[in-house]
């Protein structure tokens, strides 16, 4: 019996030494990312669940400019939603730092077109929506020279004449262009 006791014991202690020297669960959220998901969702954004995320949502004006930089903290981030925001040129410079983010969808915001070059450096970036927004001739020369994407949508946008998707396909043969 005192045997049985001690095997129990010792292995008893080795689990929790192996324990201690895990890493945590992968769906476990840093400290630092709780409190980017709590100042998310006190403004009324989206976080995909309470484990680390994949998607994030800023929906509202009461979004600026300065919280996308909280994205660049967030190392799962793969698909960034964003709805009724101005997106500046510190907004972008912040979006250009994630670099596992796979898509970007754009709805109803005010974007300044020059920044988005700064978008280069996305290597993982594949896929770009535009839902009702106004594209200027600037935003389709500066996505003509993003040639890592698969795939650009532009839904109910206004702006977007066949000269310039043609001119886009022309410098983006591979891209598939949606309009």
């Amino acid at each position: 019996m005192l045997r049985q006791i001690s095997f129990v014991a010792v292995l008893a202690y080795a689990s929790c030494a192996y324990a201690a020297d895990a890493l945590p669960h992968y769906g476990k959220l840093t400290v630092t990312e709780d409190l980017i998901r709590r100042e998310i969702i006190r403004l009324g954004g989206d976080w995909e669940s309470e484990a680390k995320p994949k998607l994030v949502s800023f929906i509202g004006d009461q979004f600026e400019s300065r919280h996308f930089e909280m994205l660049t903290h967030l190392p799962t981030l793969e698909l960034f939603y964003v709805d009724t925001c101005a997106i500046d040129e510190f907004a972008l410079a912040c979006l250009s730092q994630i670099h596992q983010l796979e898509r970007l969808d754009f709805v109803e915001c005010k974007l300044e077109p020059l920044s988005f070059s700064l978008l280069r450096s996305n290597r993982e970036l594949k896929e770009i929506i535009f839902d009702s927004v106004i594209i200027p001739d600037p935003l389709m020369t500066e996505l003509a020279k993003l040639p890592n994407l698969n795939s650009i949508s532009f839904i109910d946008c206004k702006g977007v004449t066949k000269e310039q998707i043609s001119t886009l396909k022309a410098a983006l043969p591979k891209v598939q262009i949606s309009y």
